[in-house]
């Protein structure tokens, strides 16, 4: 990103205003285009598919069916506020499901359902879903590549939370902000602090806002005390209409979270949910599970024949390789794998840790070792590119594992969780999850904790089709695999 401020430059921005009702102007028109699309294409497939043809009225296709659509939407609040991937991909269902159920209604008060296919609304029902994720995905690119409608923000505080914050706007593509500065009154630790200018102290707060015309500020000074976040972000909704403010609860499951103000005691209550502490949601993540994997199963059903040829030509032994480790509830399984190591892989590795220090730190810490001698030929390929977890498809299958959960651990790494076990022994383990989707073997331990703890209170399906589809990028790129 460029620096936003240039005090040599006396000319204002755009309004932040505006800039949300020109994106808004695009959405909608990006919308109407992808809604139109889906109308065509489902039409086609249609009178292909019957054979016999089918025609849909121009007032329907052009005005009704897609004011019927902007509007659910609207109502899901997707021109409202920014969501990240996963809660775009919810909400734009449920969008398309409100739509359909809506005008499936108001064919039947207008007398025309008769005169529709069936196949014609199931065929648009999903295409119209498909089109508009690809659709919102790609505006947000455009939009985001804009200089002009990037919207300026102030952020108050200078330190990691406000690094998160950012890292949070670079890497959600529905957010179009773009940093103006901070403001600081200690040494900024950001790692932002020599990207983006510090304008002043708190203080400071309304000569910035005066001289730059910012309508966006974000406060992210979690550490001060009470009453002086108090005096600071009331100073800010004074000026601005835009606040936000990061509050002190680093580390605490707040995707699921929901808030209740009690006016009379003048309290905020925020209830968190721990999501898969819930039978529904754990039988409903073993449905999407078995239908995933039998399905996918099928459909690569060549891949794993090939692979399984090439491990057995490549080096003596079997073609799979069962590894101890702890699932649900601490019980112990067999997890599958194609082998991609030597036979006799634990008596090298017991060898090397005893004649290579640096090996036994790396594997004392990782329980990994990047450059490890026991790989053979085809396991370094599988390895990178992780088709050695194919097999696990099977232990999805018996129940001792998820398509996406947290990392399956041996039980020498139980200790590392401490306390946070028990969040792990709740759930199945997972062929992939966070950490995998992330970065994987770069991510440090107790990083991967989080990321597990986080995953087990935020779940959804959302969640899991969004990693599922992160994880292939990551696989792709090869990026943490060894």
């Amino acid at each position: 990103m460029q620096q936003w401020i240039n005090h040599t430059e006396k000319k204002k921005p755009r309004s932040a205003s505006m800039i949300r009702l020109i994106s808004k102007a695009i959405y909608l028109c990006g919308d109407y285009v992808g809604i139109l699309l889906a109308e065509w294409l489902a039409f086609h497939i249609r009178n292909y598919l019957m054979g016999n043809i089918f025609q849909v009225s121009a007032v329907y296709i052009y005005v009704v069916t897609p004011a019927v659509f902007l509007l659910s939407l609207a109502f899901a609040g997707i021109y409202s506020k920014h969501y990240t991937s996963a809660q775009m991909l919810e909400k734009l269902f449920k969008a398309c499901l409100g739509g359909i159920a809506f005008s499936i209604i108001l064919m039947f008060l207008t007398q025309v359902s008769g005169q529709v296919s069936r196949l014609y609304v199931g065929l648009f029902a999903v295409i119209v879903y498909l089109f508009l994720v690809v659709e919102k995905y790609i505006t947000a690119l455009c939009i985001r590549k804009m200089p002009g409608l990037q919207i300026p923000v102030l952020v108050v505080g200078a330190g990691k939370t406000a690094d998160a914050a950012i890292d949070e706007g670079k890497s959600n593509v529905f957010i179009n902000y773009r940093v103006a500065g901070f403001l600081e009154d200690f040494e900024p630790s950001s790692v932002y602090a020599d990207t983006y200018p510090i304008l002043g102290g708190f203080n400071d707060l309304e000569r910035v806002i005066a001289e730059t015309g910012i309508q966006d500020v974000i406060i992210t000074a979690p550490g001060l005390p009470q009453d002086q976040l108090n005096h600071l972000l009331y100073r800010a909704q004074t000026l601005v209409p835009y606040v936000s403010v990061v509050p002190n609860l680093v580390g605490v499951p707040m995707s699921n979270a929901e808030l209740e103000s009690f006016f009379d005691t003048h309290i905020m209550v925020l209830n968190i949910k721990n999501n898969l502490a819930f039978q529904t949601n754990q039988i409903i993540k073993r449905i999407f599970d078995i239908v995933c994997t039998v399905c996918g199963g099928i459909l690569i059903s060549p891949l794993l024949l090939a692979v399984f040829v090439w491990v057995k030509l490549d080096s003596p032994g079997p073609a799979f390789f069962k590894h101890r480790r702890v699932g649900k509830d601490g019980k112990e399984f067999n997890c599958y794998k194609f082998r991609s190591m030597v036979v006799d892989s634990k008596e090298r590795l017991e060898k090397l840790l005893a004649t290579d220090p640096k090996a036994k730190e790396e594997w004392e810490r990782d329980f990994k070792l990047k450059n490890d001698p026991r790989i053979t030929k085809s396991g370094a390929f599988l390895r990178k590119t992780s088709l050695d977890e194919l097999p696990q498809l099977l232990n999805v299958l018996k129940g001792e594992m998820s398509l996406v959960g947290p990392r399956p651990i041996v039980q020498k790494e139980v200790p590392k969780y401490g306390q946070y076990i028990k969040e792990y022994y709740m759930v199945l383990p997972g062929i992939t999850g966070l950490w995998q989707a992330s970065g994987r073997s770069d991510i440090d331990y107790p990083e991967r904790v989080a990321m597990d703890r986080w995953y087990v209170h935020n779940w959804s399906v959302w969640l899991d089709i969004i990693l599922i589809w992160r994880t292939l990028f990551a696989v792709i790129h090869s990026r943490g695999a060894y």
